[in-house]
């Protein structure tokens, strides 16, 4: 049986100065964020300068993260 491609959704991803904005901090405390190691999973390199971050899955761990 096939898999239905439509009903996958797809991750969005964001740029961390934009994860800044959200949630009003600086961009160094985003990449100091970002080099622990809890928040790994949701960063995205696609190449060696380039980040990007998943949005759903950053939100979680941020909420585990601060709220615990």
């Amino acid at each position: 049986m096939a898999t239905n491609i439509l009903s996958k959704s797809r991750a969005k991803y964001i740029t961390p100065k934009e994860l800044a904005e959200q949630y009003s901090l600086s961009k160094a405390q985003v990449y100091k964020l970002l080099a622990n190691p809890i928040f790994k999973e949701a960063v995205h390199r696609p190449s060696e300068k380039l980040i990007r971050i998943n949005q759903d899955l950053i939100y979680d761990l941020m909420n585990k993260y601060f709220n615990s």
